[in-house]
């Protein structure tokens, strides 16, 4: 009878230990993830790795507008929409954005059979602002889906702009910028886009003021015949990265 009372009373203690110890090692191990202060939804859980968050790689990148594929024979996934094409190949330390080489501080990689990718890394690249919180474990994505037409005011925080118009040389190989701003001081970088996602980029300048508006132009240069049709804003975040904040249609 001591017996089957010690058995007993061990399971107790066991099962008492394990309900206090449970919602500690779940909280320790649960991440989430706010696109835009919506939270995303993993059907297998994100997990931290060398201190980057990882993520399963096609949830991301469709909640941020990209189209992805993935190549089983070579084991790369491929992911683009109008702007952006990002190619990550499980395993490699670096990844290619728009053709350019891009290194990755974690590789890509396949756990039971599901493919992870750095969710920082293609957040970033993608033009998304990232921030964390260690104390939540919460990753936090700020990501600019909004398209312009030119003569749009566009916002961010207490930044105000607009892009007035846009004058490309016969040649299509100096693409002019203009626009109007609030702010004289903030950092503007144009990317310029054509179909086949070739970029060209320049900064603005202020060339004069305009009522209580700052008048801007930025000159971008191209190797070749360059026609855009789209052109996209970015501008320095509090952590000086670069981050896209307007996109506009030509």
């Amino acid at each position: 009878m001591k017996k089957i009372l010690a058995v007993v009373t061990l399971i107790v203690v066991v099962l008492f230990s394990c309900s206090i110890l449970s919602p500690e090692v779940y909280a320790e191990s649960e991440i989430s993830v706010y696109l835009n202060e919506e939270l995303l939804q993993f059907d297998v859980e994100p997990y931290i790795k060398e201190g980057r968050t990882m993520v399963p790689f096609r949830v991301i990148f469709e909640a941020m507008n990209l189209d992805v594929s993935w190549n089983a024979s070579n084991k790369t996934v491929y992911a683009k929409n109008d702007t952006t094409e990002i190619i990550i190949e499980i395993g490699e330390s670096y990844s290619y954005v728009n053709g350019y080489r891009r290194t990755l501080d974690v590789p890509a990689e396949i756990v039971n059979g599901r493919t992870f990718v750095p969710l920082r890394f293609v957040a970033e690249n993608s033009g998304g602002e990232v921030s964390w919180d260690g104390d939540t474990r919460t990753v936090y994505i700020t990501y600019v889906f909004d398209r312009y037409n030119l003569g749009d005011t566009a916002y961010f925080n207490e930044f105000e702009f607009s892009i007035e118009s846009v004058d490309i040389t016969s040649d299509g190989r100096v693409i002019t910028v203009n626009g109007k701003s609030n702010q004289d001081g903030r950092v503007m970088v144009f990317e310029a886009y054509d179909r086949s996602k070739r970029i060209a980029s320049g900064f603005s300048n202020i060339k004069g003021e305009e009522g209580d508006k700052y008048k801007f132009e930025a000159v971008i240069f191209a190797s070749h015949d360059f026609k855009p049709e789209i052109i996209i804003v970015k501008t320095f975040n509090s952590d000086r990265k670069l981050v896209k904040i307007a996109e506009y249609n030509l």
